[in-house]
């Protein structure tokens, strides 16, 4: 399954995928100019919907004047750190309509429309099926939903997609790395003890899904029993100053609205070795760059 998520990270899927591996054919190489690309940014007013448009915006790319946010934020006017976007809650007949109405104004006009999508767990397969309904393209870094029936919106439709617990593409490089490993070397640490614990943002409910796909892979590496239940998270600002006592690297107090560390230990059953994994992120620009990428 970790093999899985980092191609889904990686590589655009185009529909149909499946029979486009059957017949190993090479990948379609398009050449698209951000001028192109309209991109409906799916998740203002939130601090990675802003900074996502702006990376966007910044590469030449024309954000859409309309975007899907939960009930609570619809209508909500956006700031002045991007143009005008009007937010309208996901599910409802006035997202529908408007939806329509914007995939026909591209097609018309020839550009390229794609969905990025960072909004919330429950919402991330009903956005897939709306994107699939409008033959919108997406990227999708939203955490915590239904990654096989979202694929299948993908696979059966004949739209295309980026879909990643991560989407900064230095940590994705990692998890192909240590996917890799796992794969050349199963139960190379058998016996060791696997540890996780991972410092977010209060705002952050759920499991990273960066640190279940490594999970994922140190399993197959130490053979043992660990489950994403036993991930330590740590949402607390008094200990991510702290490095929860020297388990993780020390958050600056102006990166604690947006940070992501994580540590991955696996030590001998002896205690005598330890080996330790590391990923200390400060902000949100490594995430919307690697989208504006995608």
């Amino acid at each position: 399954m970790a093999a899985a998520r980092c191609a889904l990270a990686l590589a655009l899927l185009a529909a149909p995928t499946q029979a486009l591996a059957a017949r190993r054919r090479s990948p379609v190489r398009m050449s698209i100019a951000p001028s192109d690309v309209v991109v409906m940014m799916n998740g203002l007013p939130g601090k990675m919907g802003y900074s996502c448009a702006e990376a966007c915006v910044a590469r030449g790319m024309t954000l859409a004047d309309v975007a899907l946010t939960g009930e609570p934020f619809a209508g909500t006017p956006t700031d002045d750190r991007i143009p005008k976007v009007d937010l309208v809650a996901g599910g409802s007949d006035e997202a529908e309509k408007r939806g329509a109405e914007l995939a026909k104004k591209c097609k018309e006009q020839g550009k390229v429309l794609v969905a990025v999508d960072f909004t919330a767990p429950q919402a991330a397969l009903p956005n897939a099926e709306y994107y699939a309904r409008h033959g919108m393209h997406f990227v999708m870094g939203t955490t915590g939903g239904d990654y096989d029936a979202i694929g299948k919106t993908v696979t059966d439709g004949k739209h295309g997609a980026v879909v990643a617990p991560n989407m900064s593409k230095q940590i994705v490089a990692m998890q192909a790395v240590v996917d890799q490993a796992a794969r050349d070397f199963p139960n190379a640490f058998a016996g060791y003890d696997l540890t996780v614990i991972e410092s977010h943002q209060k705002a952050k409910v759920d499991t990273s899904g960066t640190a279940k796909a490594v999970v994922a892979s140190l399993k197959e590496l130490n053979g043992g029993g660990f489950q994403v239940e036993d991930v330590e998270k740590v949402r607390n600002d008094e200990t991510s100053l702290n490095g929860a006592n020297g388990r993780l690297g020390k958050v600056p107090s102006e990166h604690l609205p947006g940070h992501a560390y994580h540590t991955y230990a696996l030590t001998s059953g002896d205690g005598t070795v330890t080996f330790e994994l590391r990923h200390n992120v400060n902000g949100r620009s490594t995430y919307a760059e690697g989208v504006a990428d995608a």
